[in-house]
């Protein structure tokens, strides 16, 4: 797979994010001050969404997952992200089924406000998926470079809700390649 096209999109995103002439108040950058004191940069979130295995040959299977987030900015517009998942049930697909064990990925987050209240970011790090196939090589363990984009809405308060779309791992199951995306909607807290 050729990696060019994903580290650009890592490289723009937190190249982006760094040239942002934000206001560093708590406020990741979107140039209000929120009244609120001391902001910690810190926050914490949840995510339901579809992971999304494709194989050479096969049709796309969807097992639902859950997932929490950490995490903490490093400036306005740049945060470091831990995510701890597990699957939420067993999806099939013409008789072809994957359930997910686990899952987990550190990202460095570069954001881009474009507005008071949304902002578009790019995730670049590393992610490991743990799931169970009924075909082929049955136990995987993908573990490696991961790469998404996303989007920011500000609700009331501290709240954020975030869509966002991810490539968590890719590889070869008995020389079918395949690949490991996840589409997902979260909430997040600041503190």
């Amino acid at each position: 797979m050729n990696r060019t096209i994903p580290l650009l999109i890592c490289a723009l995103a937190v190249g982006t994010a760094a040239a942002h002439d934000g206001d560093w108040r708590g406020d990741y950058g979107r140039g209000r001050n929120y009244g609120r004191g001391y902001d910690s940069g810190a926050y914490a979130g949840v995510s339901f969404g579809q992971l999304r295995y494709n194989e050479e040959g096969l049709d796309t299977i969807t097992p639902a997952t859950g997932m929490f987030v950490l995490g903490a900015a490093l400036s306005p517009n740049l945060a470091l992200e831990g995510r701890i998942g597990v699957g939420l049930g067993r999806s099939e697909t013409n008789t072809y089924g994957v359930n997910v064990n686990s899952m987990y990925a550190g990202y460095l987050k570069g954001s881009l406000p474009l507005s008071p209240g949304f902002s578009l970011y790019g995730l670049g790090g590393v992610a490991s998926v743990d799931y169970k196939r009924d075909f082929g090589l049955i136990d995987a363990h993908d573990s490696g470079f991961s790469y998404g984009l996303g989007a920011d809405f500000d609700l009331s308060g501290n709240t954020r809700l975030n869509v966002e779309w991810v490539r968590l791992a890719n590889g070869n199951n008995l020389g079918y390649d395949y690949t490991v995306d996840q589409a997902a909607i979260g909430l997040v807290w600041r503190f």
